[in-house]
């Protein structure tokens, strides 16, 4: 006797669907839990439209499993002008602050990234997205380039808006500030080698920005630490493209005397030579050379002044206290002191190989080549402070002439990269490929460097 299921009398077996999963669920791509009249992950992120599809999934014959908690970023309350952040706004923000963020400065403990100015300033909060947006694309597939260049056309916009407005004030001048500075280390940093970099744009609109609230001494003084720490980063960005670039810095190097401790991107270590200091003597660097340029005499004094402030410094036995002898010792000491010294070996190099037009092959720039590239390599790799070397490490790296010295600039080169995921560390490499290249003849500071990787900023 055939069984009942197996009889043809047996009525069809019955297809049980349900409606498909709501919208928000849907834009997240998670399993949503079909609850009504709210799921519970809108409930728990208070989103208002929890729609449902009207198109009818088929159920699975295993139990679905439980729904699991929302990660907290999706939970957290932050609102713009009294309205909840999108889930791609808050993602991104979360990267900003956990990736890119700790790549700003060498500090042990940072400055706070700008994400409470992000909530009351809609062109900050875009600025933020699109630099963090933009940076995961580089790490991840599948990223519409149209899609990033349209919310990078849309921020613009809304940064120019604001700007045209009658009503715009000192404080939107700084949020402004900030939105427009981080578009330009976006531009400089991330997008520096496609073909309509707009680093040198974004530039003039922040020097713009600046000369509006009164000069950069003025805009520093009534700053927060945030823009502070982005300006100081500014004026040492210029300042190095003003270096290779062969041109006068934007900023004078008195700007530099007034840069504390604490808002600036750099570590500072008490008892010691600043960087600050150094790249104030970098800066009347640029503009004596510049000056050479334009017809006056070398003065031999001047360059002997230049030589000493660049002297590279160690630390003295001799200390005012037990505890700041024992803080040298300190990783972040190390690298800090490191970081100070090949900077003042890279100025040497400048002003051997640009202001005295010494050859590549003197005893006097080898030196510094060889001592800076020993500076940078003897970092810990887990350092900030290394990530903040590539400008000594392309003005070391422009004049090595040994094997040895080239391989060592490449490898820093490469662990640098896989740190900071940054295209200005490949730009710099394809440079000094075509500076190495066997074919290539000796050339000036000026040959190697200037109309090289333009949009290009380097720390």
């Amino acid at each position: 006797m055939s069984r009942p299921e197996s009889s043809g009398n047996s009525p069809p077996k019955r297809r049980r669907t349900v409606e498909g999963s709501c919208w928000p669920c849907k834009q997240r791509r998670v399993k949503c839990d079909l609850q009504k009249p709210m799921c519970r992950r809108c409930f728990i992120s208070k989103t208002e439209d929890c729609s449902y599809d009207k198109l009818l999934l088929r159920w699975k014959k295993r139990p679905a499993k439980t729904v699991p908690e929302c990660p907290p970023q999706l939970s957290i309350e932050r609102t713009l002008n009294s309205t909840h952040l999108a889930v791609n706004e808050r993602r991104a923000v979360e990267y900003f602050k956990a990736r890119l963020w700790p790549l700003f400065s060498t500090l042990h403990k940072p400055v706070p990234p700008p994400v409470a100015l992000a909530m009351r300033s809609q062109p900050v909060l875009q600025a933020l997205c699109v630099f963090a947006e933009e940076h995961r694309a580089l790490q991840e597939r599948g990223s519409s380039k149209q899609t990033l260049d349209r919310r990078r056309l849309h921020c613009l916009s809304t940064i120019r808006g604001q700007l045209s407005s009658e009503h715009c004030e000192n404080a939107s001048l700084s949020a402004l500030l900030v939105a427009v500075l981080l578009l330009y280390f976006l531009e400089g940093y991330v997008n520096c080698m496609s073909d309509d970099a707009s680093t040198r744009c974004h530039l003039a609109g922040a020097i713009a920005i600046i000369n509006a609230m009164g000069g950069f001494q003025s805009a520093w003084s009534s700053s927060d630490r945030i823009t502070r720490m982005l300006l100081s980063e500014l004026a040492s960005t210029d300042l190095t493209d003003a270096l290779l670039q062969d041109r006068e810095p934007s900023f004078p190097p008195t700007i530099w005397e007034h840069m504390e401790p604490g808002s600036v991107w750099w570590e500072s270590i008490s008892g010691t030579k600043s960087l600050g200091s150094v790249l104030s003597t970098l800066s009347e660097m640029s503009i004596y050379h510049h000056r050479l340029q334009n017809g006056i005499e070398i003065c031999v004094d001047k360059v002997q002044a230049f030589e000493r402030a660049l002297q590279p410094t160690y630390s003295m036995l001799a200390s005012p206290n037990g505890d700041a002898e024992q803080d040298l010792f300190h990783p972040v000491a190390t690298a800090s002191l490191s970081l100070v010294r090949c900077f003042q070996h890279a100025g040497l190099i400048y002003l051997y190989s640009a202001i005295q037009n010494i050859p590549a092959n003197h005893f006097l720039l080898q030196q510094h080549v060889h001592a800076c590239l020993e500076c940078i390599q003897g970092m810990d790799t887990r350092s900030r402070a290394q990530n903040c070397t590539l400008f000594p490490l392309y003005v070391a790296g422009a004049h090595s002439l040994l094997e040895a010295h080239r391989n060592c600039v490449m490898s820093t080169l490469e662990t640098i990269h896989k740190n900071l995921r940054f295209e200005s560390v490949l730009s710099v490499r394809e440079t000094l490929l075509v500076l190495w290249e066997p074919s290539r003849s000796p050339t000036t500071w000026s040959g190697s460097f200037k109309n090289s990787a333009m949009c290009t900023l380097v720390i």
